[in-house]
């Protein structure tokens, strides 16, 4: 552990340097942290676990999906506001996984002075989901040594993996009761598919072009 946090300080500091290279702004601390954790090698029991979290840091998967932003990744800084729903159809390549996360700072709760709590603490519970007739939920922990999928109500991050994924999937955003302030900050990171165009267009560089269609 020694080693391990100015490793990843570092880590963290770089990407956000490259990320203002490339947007002459920085990431929020949301999209840093949830960056991080969706590029993470995973190194133990598929999914999150209680001992190595998402997994190892990844420093090269998380600058390639930053410079891939809006080409083959989508790394985006949003805001929902109370009662609304945010909703975008993902194309996926169809050759690596489809994964899906959102993130975001959840304003200061009540303090909680209890041991080993189970009441969900969090004051602005976003929910992801994809679905393409099918509804695909994100990871939790359902146990101390144990994961599983569905309804996530603890946690200021959420992903969904799809492991064979194809075609096109509706990604929705919403939010259980009240968003406190009426609006919650929230970041979002697409890998293994984009946002489809809503006017998608085939063209010539040039009007002088011409080609004929092949049989494949």
């Amino acid at each position: 552990t020694s080693m391990s946090a100015p490793n990843v300080t570092g880590t963290l500091l770089l990407l956000q340097e490259y990320y203002e290279d490339l947007n002459a702004s920085f990431m929020r601390a949301a999209t840093l942290k949830g960056l991080a954790l969706h590029t993470a090698d995973d190194v133990a029991s598929t999914g999150p676990d209680a001992e190595t979290g998402w997994g190892l840091l990844n420093a090269k998967a998380a600058a390639e999906t930053i410079a891939a932003a809006g080409v083959s990744s989508e790394v985006l800084e949003l805001n929902l506001t109370n009662g609304g729903t945010y909703q975008v159809t993902i194309q996926s390549n169809g050759v690596d996984p489809l994964l899906a996360s959102i993130s975001w700072t959840d304003p200061a709760g009540a303090v909680n002075n209890g041991t080993n709590s189970n009441t969900p603490a969090l004051v602005n519970d976003l929910d992801l989901r994809l679905d393409n007739g099918t509804s695909f939920t994100p990871w939790r922990l359902t146990g101390v040594t144990t994961n599983g999928t569905g309804d996530n109500d603890v946690d200021p991050y959420e992903r969904v993996d799809i492991t064979s994924a194809s075609g096109q999937y509706t990604l929705t955003v919403t939010h259980k009761g009240t968003l406190s302030s009426g609006s919650q900050n929230f970041s979002l990171v697409v890998t293994g598919g984009v946002i489809a165009a809503t006017s998608p267009e085939i063209s010539y560089g040039t009007v002088t072009t011409s080609s004929t269609e092949g049989t494949d």
